[in-house]
């Protein structure tokens, strides 16, 4: 991921745009669920979820054919049910909408769709790229006092 891709993440990221997920509904229609930035809660969820599955993402993001077709294999109900709480976001509809959410991402969205929206809620524990946004703002901003900008 280049630093335009980066900034364009995080620009949508601190505008709360979400990402645009695509769905096949039967007889052929298409729809687009959008996945925002999950609430604190929801992170925390998806951060458990995410370790007891026992891989990193830069293993996963090395993995051959036959082991992406394993990890989905064992892990595809863990990676639809963390996209989920992308998509349904809040304390109640989270916990109660999570189950079915993730069983139509499992059924309805094409696997690389689910596998690049898994990729992008991992993603979003770097808080690296918004830093350098952020202080990139600071930089910008002309109501900072000139004083800070110096000591930089």
């Amino acid at each position: 991921m280049d630093r335009l891709e980066i900034e364009s993440l995080s620009e949508r990221i601190m505008q709360d745009g979400g990402i645009s997920l695509p769905l096949r509904l039967p007889g052929g229609r298409h729809v687009r669920w959008v996945m925002r930035i999950p609430t604190y809660a929801s992170l925390l969820n998806i951060g458990r979820m995410y370790l007891k599955l026992g891989v990193r993402y830069d293993e996963v993001k090395e993995y051959d054919f036959e082991q992406k077709v394993e990890f989905i294999t064992r892990h595809g109900v863990s990676v639809s049910r963390m996209v989920a709480y992308g998509i349904v976001r809040g304390c109640i509809f989270g916990r109660l909408l999570n189950r079915p959410v993730a069983w139509m991402l499992r059924h309805r969205m094409h696997p690389v769709a689910l596998e690049e929206a898994w990729v992008i809620i991992v993603r979003m524990f770097n808080t690296v790229p918004l830093e350098n946004i952020i202080r990139l703002a600071e930089t910008i901003n002309p109501m900072s006092p000139v004083l800070s900008r110096e000591k930089r």
